[in-house]
């Protein structure tokens, strides 16, 4: 059972760290972005018990970024593994975000995994959204930079992304 305790303890740390932000484009609690980022990872077949780290890095993947959290207190307490992935996820200030996205042929497997994930809910959620049509669009051929770089990492998550990159592209 120490598996959902450890899952039990990341989603309550994620509700803890992300709790004064919202999502850019509603008036929700940002915390439910990672949690769907989750919900994708388990619809593509990853399991909590399996893929405990892939979970917990997922729940955590904006936390180094838009969040006070440093590294090494992530680090100190879910364990080196889940931190390296989520700095792997989290860009660096001096970098632009095309060249990051770039970056990401070089990152670890599960980092591609999630960060797929990740544009796979920004993407859907955008559809109903306030972004204008070019933001979107943007948003959308920024994809297809992590489809290149990331969508060897695994078929089903590379096959969604590039569904819903070609919904916003051919709508919009």
């Amino acid at each position: 059972m120490r598996e959902f305790e450890n899952l039990w303890e990341g989603l309550s740390f994620a509700f803890l760290k992300y709790d004064s932000l919202k999502r850019k484009s509603k008036d929700l609690p940002y915390v439910i972005h990672p949690i769907r980022v989750t919900m994708i990872l388990r619809a593509a077949g990853f399991s909590e018990f399996k893929d405990k780290n892939l979970f917990l890095a997922a729940l955590f993947h904006d936390l180094l970024e838009d969040t006070d959290l440093t590294f090494e207190e992530l680090r100190a307490k879910f364990g080196d593994n889940v931190a390296l992935i989520v700095k792997e996820l989290s860009k660096p200030d001096n970098m632009s975000k095309t060249d990051w996205l770039s970056s990401f042929i070089t990152a670890s497997k599960r980092a591609k995994i999630i960060k797929m994930a990740d544009r796979i809910d920004n993407l859907m959620d955008m559809a109903d959204t306030k972004w204008n049509n070019e933001k979107q669009k943007l948003y959308a051929e920024q994809g297809l930079i992590i489809l290149d770089t990331c969508g060897g990492a695994n078929s089903r998550l590379a096959h969604k992304l590039e569904e819903v990159i070609e919904q916003i592209l051919n709508i919009k």
